[in-house]
């Protein structure tokens, strides 16, 4: 037996016939694997053909059963030569070494995870749509770093501490309350604090190692001596200790303790509606202090029932999904629903819930809601878009009109409409060919077919006929397909171009042959003066040749010390030879960012865009390599400034919530301070410590009252007076005119009220005396502030009448390159402390007012100092931007 097996199968025709019928058996298996897989699948050989695509890959891309063993991908795809694809791909056939990475597709919209496998072929990839899983990230990311951003403003103190019982994470409040045991980031818990109460390590050892929160009060000693209110909190990683300093607190009575808490819940719950569904019997129950944001009263809603009566037919079925789904999982679910409100009106709600289980059972159901109307509002205005831009397209001047795949007209702006005399319908079928002279309609329609059949541009001339007339006039008929990702054709985009004067006239000629040299010296004064820099070098020593005023300007050297220098001794940037090589072999590089300092103004960190491109001979050797480079070191300023004012965003939204929700519990306590003032038995010695807090808690009203009302986004323009807004910007600088020793003298000569947007122009007067404070902030100084009705006259020489507001400090004033610069974006002389954009951004308001924003300033060693000058027109009406883009 064991000779039989060795004797080759050709000497075995049945064994070898049963051989291939296995074979065939399991290539037939494997491509009916293949054929049913729901990824993509496309196999190229080395010669980069495509050889195999399953029916997923060929409807999800471009590829038809003719491009088989017949295209080559970089010719059906010729977008993604130069991209991380083709340099993965190329990786692979080389190196045998299989890839895996992350596509965007900016055709299609969509992410796709991509496996490039060798194979004795070529290779074999395969596609994934990972769209969701890429949205469920990035959406997992921002929250993250919100819930980090909430956590650093929170007026809570709040570590995490691992399982190895050492802390990982403290934000702002912690970090200032613990200043006194210093950095304390991957740091031994109990070698920090061993004077922790058994009370407190019990609540730790229970949360850490049986998931059990708890919420307690403790002392610790020295070095903190302070009360301290915890909640402990497990988590996967370990703990979650949220705490805060209650030492004050804990020395009151019961009362004002019960009053502390409330303000706690309060301020957490600020702007919300929490609730409870027992699910037995579906009664809901509102936490106290949740916000109506549903349009009408709790009461109203007193159940499921009820809450559906409200909801829209469509929607009811939400609730019930969502009832289902929480009650078989226990999971978090978010959704966003519909309800009438008592006005009538549909309101948008936002809810999270999440069902509680006990034994298996879900008991109960507990969330929030969060109104999103405006939310909702904004993306149907977005809906809108469409229709603007058509109409955009109508109000052109060009001739432009728009194709199906299959070649019917689907649109044809209002000039063209108007032109041929056609309406929409018109546009069917091929009574358009009508509008072209009888002896061009054939060739118009042969021309047509061919770009529809192939793919190709359309570019044709050819006569139509004005509907005005009657006369037939050349035109340049363009269009070119608009395609997906996979290299679909979505639709064509044309445009008309009348060239009958061309056509027709033989001085025509002449005149494009000066319009040419014209435009000639044009493109080189373009080039000289651009605001983009340019510069040309040659291939082999990289030595500039040629170089335009803008990049002159950004080296900071003059043209004759630029010329025939290499460019890595002007510009010695981290990898720049290395890329100049790369292109002088032939390879075009774009948009690849550069930063560093120049030799030629030190200390300057900047940014650049550059472009590279080979310049190719007649020959077809690179002569020369042409650079475009832009400075995008405001670009990346502009970035951290609209970081820096979304953080002040949410803390200016934070901040009206609070103040919003604030008074009533400042209310209470006023009250009861009333009341303790005013008992019989109030021993002596605390009369003045409870009048003096009354005094504080006064000041504290006006604070929230002032801060509530200059957050807030009027939507209409309202009458005011001069000495409402100065007034309301000064009390939120109450305490630190103080500390600095800052007079404010004040006088306000007009009671006229002005119309305005109040809270815009507030912002103006806070940047204005938030910069005459920083001014005196060393050696105090005066504060001048000043309003009288004034007459100003405007550049035509009109005269109007309005209001002057004046605000003067008698700080250290201003250079005059300081005053030159003074209203440009991203210009600061703050430092760290400023983003460059107050002035600028209240120079913007005041336009919009139609006022006007003067200053003047002097660093005189006797008499220095700066005044800003605003004057504000009596205006009968105002627009709002925010109206404007509604």
């Amino acid at each position: 037996m064991s000779k039989l097996h060795a004797i080759p199968p050709e000497f075995f025709p049945e064994r070898r016939t049963h051989a291939r019928r296995q074979e065939d058996l399991r290539n037939e298996q494997l491509s009916r694997l293949l054929l049913q897989l729901p990824d993509s699948i496309i196999c190229f050989n080395r010669n980069w053909q495509i050889t195999f695509a399953n029916p997923e890959a060929r409807l999800s891309t471009r590829i038809q059963l003719h491009h088989i063993n017949s295209a080559s991908v970089w010719e059906l795809f010729p977008h993604l030569v130069g991209t991380e694809i083709e340099r993965q791909y190329r990786r692979v056939m080389e190196t045998g070494i299989p890839a895996r990475f992350e596509h965007f597709s900016k055709y299609r919209d969509i992410w796709r995870e991509i496996h490039a496998f060798p194979s004795t072929e070529g290779i074999v990839v395969s596609l994934r749509d990972v769209t969701d899983r890429k949205g469920a990230e990035f959406l997992h990311e921002a929250a993250t770093r919100q819930l980090l951003q909430v956590l650093d403003v929170t007026s809570d103190a709040v570590v995490s501490i691992n399982r190895y019982e050492n802390f990982t994470f403290l934000n702002r409040q912690a970090r200032q309350l613990l200043a006194v045991k210093g950095d304390l980031l991957g740091k031994n818990i109990w070698r920090e604090f061993p004077l922790a109460s058994e009370q407190y390590r019990l609540y730790f050892y229970r949360a850490m190692k049986q998931g059990i929160p708890g919420d307690f009060e403790d002392f610790y000693p020295n070095p903190l001596n302070l009360w301290l209110s915890f909640q402990i909190r497990p988590s996967d990683e370990g703990v979650v200790i949220f705490f805060r300093d209650i030492t004050v607190r804990h020395q009151y009575d019961l009362a004002l303790r019960q009053q502390s808490d409330l303000l706690s819940s309060v301020q957490q719950a600020a702007r919300v509606a929490t609730w409870d569904v027992d699910l037995a019997t579906g009664k809901i129950i509102y936490g106290d202090s949740s916000y109506p944001v549903f349009g009408r009263p709790f009461a109203e809603l007193p159940d499921l029932p009820s809450f559906r009566e409200h909801i829209p037919s469509e929607y009811t079925s939400i609730i019930g999904n969502l009832l289902r789904q929480t009650r078989q999982t226990g999971e978090m679910i978010v959704t966003s629903l519909p309800i009438r409100a008592a006005n009538g009106s549909l309101l948008w709600i936002e809810c999270r819930c999440q069902a509680l289980i006990v034994n298996g059972v879900a008991t109960r159901l507990r969330g929030l809601a969060i109104d999103i109307t405006d939310r909702k509002h904004s993306e149907e205005a977005l809906a809108a878009n469409e229709a603007r831009y058509r109409t955009l397209a109508d109000l052109n001047p060009q001739a432009i009109w728009m194709g199906a795949p299959d070649g019917h007209l689907t649109y044809a702006n209002q000039i063209l409409l108007d032109y041929l005399g056609f309406t929409e319908a018109d546009l069917e079928g091929e009574v358009w060919l009508k509008a072209f002279h009888p002896d061009d309609r054939k060739r118009v329609r042969e021309a047509w077919s061919r770009s529809i059949a192939t793919g190709e541009k359309y570019n044709i001339e050819a006569r139509m006929i004005a509907a005005v007339d009657g006369r037939a006039r050349w035109w340049w008929l363009r269009a070119q397909p608009v395609r997906d990702e996979a290299g679909n054709i979505l639709h064509w985009l044309g445009v008309n171009i009348d060239i009958h004067d061309r056509k027709t006239f033989a001085e025509t000629l002449q005149q494009r042959q000066e319009e040419t040299e014209r435009q000639r010296a044009e493109l080189e004064s373009i080039y000289r003066t651009s605001p983009i820099g340019m510069a040309l070098f040659d291939p082999v020593e990289f030595r500039y040749l040629r170089v335009n005023d803008r990049q002159v300007e950004t080296i900071g050297l003059p043209v004759e010390k630029i010329i025939g220098q290499r460019i890595m001794d002007i510009a010695p940037l981290p990898g720049i030879e290395e890329i100049f090589r790369e292109v002088a072999s032939g390879r075009t590089v774009r948009n690849h960012i550069f930063e560093g300092e120049l030799p030629a103004r030190p200390g300057e960190h900047r940014f650049w865009n550059v472009n590279y491109s080979p310049v190719w001979s007649s020959d077809g050797k690179v002569e020369a390599i042409a650079a475009v480079i832009q400075e995008i070191t405001n670009q990346k300023r502009a970035e951290q400034a609209l970081l820096q004012s979304e953080k002040l965003a949410a803390v200016g939204r934070l901040a009206s919530s609070i103040s919003h929700e604030i008074n009533n519990p400042l209310e209470a306590i006023t009250n009861l301070l009333y009341l303790i003032q005013h008992s019989e038995d109030l021993p002596p010695g605390i009369a003045g410590y409870v009048s003096t807090a009354q005094s504080e808690l006064s000041r504290v009203c006006q604070i929230a009252t002032q801060t509530l009302r200059f957050h807030r986004q009027a939507v209409n323009a309202t009458r005011v007076t001069a000495k409402d807004l100065v007034s309301a910007v000064v009390d939120l600088y109450h305490g630190r005119l103080l500390n600095s020793g800052i007079q404010v003298e004040s006088r306000f000569s007009t009671s006229a009220p002005i119309l305005c947007f109040e809270n815009d122009i507030r912002q103006v007067l806070n940047n204005l005396i938030a910069n005459a404070i920083d001014a005196m902030r060393q050696s105090g100084g005066r504060l001048i502030l000043r309003a009288h009705d004034a007459v100003d006259r405007t550049p035509s020489g009109a005269s109007r009448r309005g209001i002057r507001i004046v605000i003067a400090d008698t700080g250290h004033g201003m250079s005059p390159t300081i005053k030159t610069r003074l209203f440009e974006p991203f210009y600061t002389t703050k430092e760290l402390n400023g983003t460059g954009l107050g002035l600028w951004i209240s120079s913007g308001i005041v336009d919009r007012h139609h006022g006007r924003l003067t200053f003047r300033s002097t660093q005189h060693p006797i008499h220095h100092g700066t005044v800003f000058t605003l004057f504000l027109p009596s205006l009968s009406e105002l627009q709002s931007p925010y109206q404007a883009m509604r």
